[in-house]
């Protein structure tokens, strides 16, 4: 590959990583440019890969990512405050708003992933040269690995070339650039996950750096995606039946997997760190701060999924008694859920404790009402609402009108949601930050043990093997069940697992998470789960085309740079 932005490594202001023997987590300082020279060093090659680890803070967890992820999914639709309506394709909301080249987020992943690869290459290059541990190098490999991932299921064929040869380190900036095909990609794919399952260590070095459980799952998620099932499952299924020999367990309740506070579960697979000094390491030195507000590099999922809650009333026009607060984030509404996604997938609420794992259905109120002592804001019922009492409830199923008239407190239905009235998703919630408009420093769960479950089911799928697939599946919706309630999610459990119930499966296990776009590609269901959905009873049909299964080659920050017209013509996908 060659391209401008391939510079040495990355020029302009960043962090570097140096790391410590004396400590337990990767350590950043800045570095203004990292240079060839520093390649020939072990210090130099560990402070590489600690920046090729930053990239992921750009393609995990901020708004790009999530928006290419979920919107337009039978997930999420857009909030009020969506800042890129071509994602979601619903021509009824905003008129009809093609993708093109000139859409805004995809670049998080062309940019970003190349860099931080071209970073990889210098390390894997020069790393054993310079004397670096094997089990460094399989980092760097894994990772390269990782970005390119991102980048063939987004864009289909993508430039290996680096320069000096596939997967070569570039130090000169080019502006030509030649795409390999997908197969060859894959190809690089496979081989760097190899490596790093024989090469990686089983416990992670430092916190946040992979293992070989890390690469087991990912190597199983790729075969998947390229369709080759029967590697697919058994990979899956190494790291599935040798669970205490990789040092892996699922949680013993879904609700302590995305528990604040516990990251670093036996169940995470791998992370995108950060942490709550944002402003210091979770951005970029020298990007301004309106980039930052943008969620450039920033892990503001804790307000993408907010609706906007500080202006709901209990009674209309007597003002709202929740404000904002840390506790429930800002109220960013850029993505909201569809109904189908509420009362069809999260359906069971009695058995199932994932909805409640994952949704805000209460808000208590955390204002008093102005107007001197003794005023308070009153309810329903007429009766006061204090500091502490429930005044806002999403149950997310329809209530009916006597149930309502008994409660005090405000109650919304799925038929009442709107793009500004919703659940949150607050499973990403960060209550240690200092204000309520700060980005989060919570670690980003990239991966999971239980979507190694569902890799293995879905490939048992595609085999044919039902009762491999339903076995799994059970696993997780046996965990899931509220104490007590096992029997009826197995009772509840159809007999014949489809890629549909799969796929309803990862909603709930994984909602929000920044998957479920690729979800629907690699399946092929795009079409028939998110074409139409509803939102507050409302229908909306999506103008999904045929060509957007790719998304475009970002048209400025490459097209435009490339130096022959026909070249440009040939290098982009079809329909853009």
């Amino acid at each position: 590959m060659k391209r401008k932005i391939f510079s040495i490594l990355l020029t302009g202001a960043m962090c570097a990583g140096l790391f410590s023997s004396c400590n337990d987590i990767m350590e950043e300082q800045p570095r203004a440019v990292l240079t060839p020279d520093l390649f020939r060093s072990t210090a130099g090659l560990q402070s590489g890969l600690t920046a090729a680890y930053q990239g992921l803070r750009l393609v995990t967890g901020a708004q790009g990512p999530i928006f290419c992820m979920e919107l337009g999914t039978d997930e999420f639709t857009g909030g009020e405050g969506c800042t890129n309506w071509a994602l979601d394709m619903t021509p009824a909301v905003v008129g009809t708003t093609p993708i093109t080249s000139q859409t805004g987020d995809f670049s998080n992943f062309w940019n970003s992933s190349y860099q931080y690869i071209n970073t990889c290459n210098g390390i894997v290059e020069y790393g054993e040269e310079a004397g670096l541990a094997p089990a460094l190098i399989a980092e760097a490999r894994f990772l390269r690995a990782y970005f390119y991932f991102n980048l063939v299921q987004m864009f289909g064929g993508c430039p290996l070339d680096l320069g000096s040869g596939e997967l070569k380190f570039n130090t000169v900036p080019n502006r030509m650039s030649t795409r390999n095909s997908v197969a060859e990609v894959y190809s690089a794919i496979v081989a760097d996950m190899n490596y790093a399952v024989e090469n990686l260590p089983v416990a992670s070095r430092l916190v946040g750096t992979v293992t070989k459980k890390t690469a087991l799952h990912h190597l199983a998620k790729v075969y998947l995606t390229m369709g080759n099932h029967q590697q697919a499952l058994s990979t899956a299924e190494t790291l599935i039946n040798n669970q205490a020999t990789y040092g892996v367990a699922l949680q013993s309740a879904y609700a302590d997997v995305v528990r604040e506070g516990n990251e670093h579960n036996s169940e995470v697979l791998f992370t995108c760190e950060r942490t709550n000094d944002s402003y210091t390491f979770n951005g970029f030195p020298g990007v301004s701060d309106a980039a930052f507000n943008t969620g450039i590099g920033e892990e503001r999922a804790i307000s993408y999924y907010v609706p906007n809650y500080p202006t709901f009333e209990v009674v209309d026009g007597a003002g709202a008694p929740v404000g904002r607060s840390v506790t429930y984030s800002r109220p960013w509404m850029r993505l909201a859920p569809t109904d189908e996604l509420l009362s069809v997938v999260f359906a069971d609420k009695t058995n199932d404790s994932r909805y409640a794992a994952t949704f805000q259905t209460v808000w208590l109120s955390n204002v008093e009402r102005g107007g001197g002592a003794g005023q308070t804001y009153l309810g329903r019922l007429g009766e006061p609402i204090n500091i502490g009492d429930t005044a806002l409830f999403f149950p997310g199923y329809e209530v009916s009108d006597a149930f309502r008239a008994s409660k005090n407190y405000r109650i919304w239905a799925p038929s009442d949601h709107s793009r500004t009235r919703f659940p949150s998703v607050h499973k990403f919630f960060d209550t240690k930050r200092k204000n309520v408009n700060d980005a989060s420093g919570r670690t980003w769960l990239t991966a999971k043990l239980s979507e190694t479950y569902l890799i293995a089911a879905e490939a048992a799928v595609q085999l044919g093997d039902n009762a491999k697939a339903r076995e799994y599946i059970l696993v997780l919706r046996k965990r899931a069940a509220y104490p007590g309630h096992e029997d009826a999610m197995v009772a509840a459990t159809p007999a014949t697992i489809t890629i549909d119930y799969v796929l309803d499966e990862r909603s709930r296990e994984l909602c929000g998470e920044q998957h479920r776009w690729l979800d629907l590609i690699r399946t092929g269901k795009w079409v028939e789960r998110a074409s139409r959905y509803h939102l507050g009873g409302v229908e909306y049909t999506r103008d999904i085309k045929s060509h957007y299964v790719l998304r475009p080659i970002p048209q400025g920050d490459q097209m435009d740079r490339m130096h022959e017209e026909v070249d440009r013509a040939a290098y982009q996908n079809p329909g853009y």
